[in-house]
């Protein structure tokens, strides 16, 4: 995953990011932004989640997607381990684009850089 400490911007903010268990969406310094998995980073740049299982008429998945669709960063979290969604901290704040929400559900992107580190 990308990690240099520089961005073309300058040095790397630092930023709180405060999620609750099981919600898909994180507050980052009062701003909303959806988050996604380390798990399904691949690569230099490529995301894919497959969202096995997920209920694409939900409305946390709605509001899920929309907050990816409006927005061109999202949090990273940092997952317990191989096969495992538990969330064991935050890695940052993350540029993207070429966002795809396929109907059935899994979702893909390229993350471009970090753009912030969560705080500790």
């Amino acid at each position: 995953m990308p990690t240099s400490p520089e961005t073309k911007r300058g040095p790397i903010r630092p930023v709180t990011i405060a999620g609750a268990r099981g919600d898909w969406i994180a507050d980052v310094d009062g701003e909303r932004l959806a988050v996604i998995h380390d798990t399904w980073w691949t690569g230099k740049d490529a995301y894919r989640d497959p969202m096995v299982d997920v209920d694409v008429t939900t409305k946390r998945y709605l509001d899920y997607v929309a907050k990816l669709r409006e927005s061109d960063r999202v949090v990273v979290q940092r997952d317990k381990g191989k096969g495992s969604l538990e969330r064991d901290g935050y890695v940052g704040v993350f540029s993207f684009r070429d966002l795809e929400v396929d109907p059935a559900g899994p979702v893909s992107m390229r993350l471009i850089a970090r753009v912030a580190s969560a705080r500790k």
